[in-house]
């Protein structure tokens, strides 16, 4: 009875992640590339990867569970192996593994997960034999798993919003980014402010969505004040503060978050209407795969008894250990969990008074960032705050703009910034003036002309600090996003 159940949880399990891959086959290519492989190979490689965890299916049910459960080992190797190459090499990649059920950052979790399954799949392949010693093995590797996000979620208070800020509505619930996304449905944030004559114009369709798509998207309509017009679910931001977080510069503007992860934004309504309508896909392929999928696979495996096994592989997947940190020492510089300014894309003006000095505009954020001044040298004091590193506010329409030597840029990396009175979302920033080399900025907007009319914050080619930054949050378990550099 425990080798079958052994072989039908092994196959379930690789049968989900077929299945789940086939589902995403988008998302898999573009993850087989990510490990290296080319572009016109990525499919090929995809449909190698189904095809063989299909095969080890159709092994292990039929009547060759060794050679079944050898494939499942092989296979596991490899994958490991690839894992071990990519983490040691220091790159941060989405894992597609089970398509987009698994949408995370690969890391040490991974290998645990996979050392679990070989563990059962060795037990297979041995016909039971060693079993105290592999069932010792798959409960380290078991407990490597899920014991991290066990930790987390145990000592992580509910409804801490993990991106943005927590705000009111018009009853003075306060509303997070946890809460909205609850039931795992794609959230659509639209900023709105008075006076706004575009954004009054779209009310009665926001008021529309928010009424007809309930069940599907979470529309949550974001305010520095209520509107006239009774939408049934407004945000209040009077501080706008989640118009800094998302990077929000102008109304009417939205954010499509779906499994905490930010998708795309837009600016105008034609746009707007737009995104809304991805929002409604994505919420179709979410429940095709999340609900859908999950749950014909798992029938097979419940009535084996085995699916509490699986549910709580899965839940261990994405699973990193917890830094109680608010200050990461990394090679030299600092990732701190305070509020900064944002200077990634601010454009600046020469100072008045001093021709070394660039004033950049910038936003104020408050979340990770990277510098190389401590962190309570970073600390804010009263309206005064420093400058720092984070792509907080990066999305899929920004990228990184090359300009050329002798374009005079700014250098705002750890300056001191003055947060404005009148609007504590904005911060001015005296940065150093830069008239040699050449500069990277994600401002612009790939507009090079603008390297000349505009002097933007921006950075030496090899991004200080970035390296850094990438490697601080993947010890905290936080995908970074960096944008693609301008086409030339």
């Amino acid at each position: 009875m425990t080798m079958l159940a052994a072989r039908i949880l092994l196959a379930g399990v690789f049968a989900i992640a077929a299945l789940a891959k086939l589902s995403d086959w988008a998302g898999v290519r573009r993850a087989v590339v990510a490990f290296g492989v080319p572009k016109a190979a990525a499919a090929v490689v995809g449909s190698v990867l189904v095809a063989m965890e299909l095969g080890v299916v159709l092994l292990l049910v039929g009547g060759w569970a060794y050679r079944g459960a050898v494939l499942a080992l092989l296979a596991l190797t490899g994958f490991s192996a690839a894992i071990l190459v990519n983490l040691a090499r220091g790159r941060s990649l989405d894992c597609h593994c089970f398509g987009r059920l698994s949408a995370g950052t690969l890391g040490w979790p991974t290998l645990a997960r996979n050392g679990c399954l070989a563990t059962i799949a060795a037990f297979v392949a041995l016909d039971g034999r060693f079993s105290w010693s592999l069932a010792m093995l798959a409960l380290v590797m078991f407990a490597l798993w899920i014991g991290p996000v066990a930790y987390r979620r145990w000592t992580t208070r509910a409804g801490t919003s993990v991106n943005g800020p927590a705000l009111p509505d018009r009853t003075g619930q306060v509303w997070t980014l946890d809460r909205l996304s609850a039931d795992h449905r794609p959230v659509v944030f639209i900023f709105s402010q008075p006076g706004c004559g575009a954004c009054a114009a779209l009310l009665p369709e926001v008021d529309q969505w928010q009424r007809d798509l309930g069940e599907r998207v979470t529309v949550a309509l974001v305010s520095t004040a209520p509107t006239n017009h009774v939408v049934p679910f407004e945000l209040i931001d009077e501080q706008r503060l989640s118009f800094a977080s998302y990077g929000i510069t102008a109304t009417p503007s939205a954010v499509l978050i779906d499994n905490g992860r930010r998708l795309s934004s837009a600016s105008g309504a034609p746009a707007i209407k737009d995104l809304v309508q991805r929002a409604v896909q994505v919420a179709a392929e979410s429940r095709f795969t999340r609900r859908g999928l999950l749950r014909h696979a798992s029938v097979g495996l419940a009535s084996a008894g085995v699916l509490p096994a699986l549910a709580a592989c899965d839940t261990g997947h994405n699973g990193t250990a917890s830094l109680d940190t608010k200050a990461l020492e990394v090679d030299g510089a600092w990732l701190c969990d305070q509020t900064f300014a944002l200077c990634t894309t601010a454009p600046c003006v020469p100072s008045a008074t001093d021709p070394t000095i660039s004033v950049c505009d910038c936003v104020v954020v408050n979340g990770y960032s990277i510098g190389f001044k401590t962190c309570p040298e970073r600390a804010q004091s009263g309206t005064s705050v420093r400058s720092a590193f984070s792509t907080v506010n990066v999305n899929t329409e920004f990228g990184v703009l090359s300009c050329p030597s002798g374009v005079p840029w700014a250098n705002c990396l750890d300056v001191e910034c003055e947060i404005d009175p009148t609007n504590p979302a904005r911060a001015r920033c005296q940065c150093i003036t830069v008239k040699t080399g050449e500069s990277r900025t994600f401002g612009g907007g790939c507009d090079t002309d603008t390297c000349t009319s505009t002097i933007w914050s921006a950075a030496t080619p090899d991004l200080p600090g970035s390296t850094q930054y990438k490697k601080g949050m993947k010890k905290l378990g936080q995908p970074v996003e960096f944008p693609t550099t301008c086409p030339a």
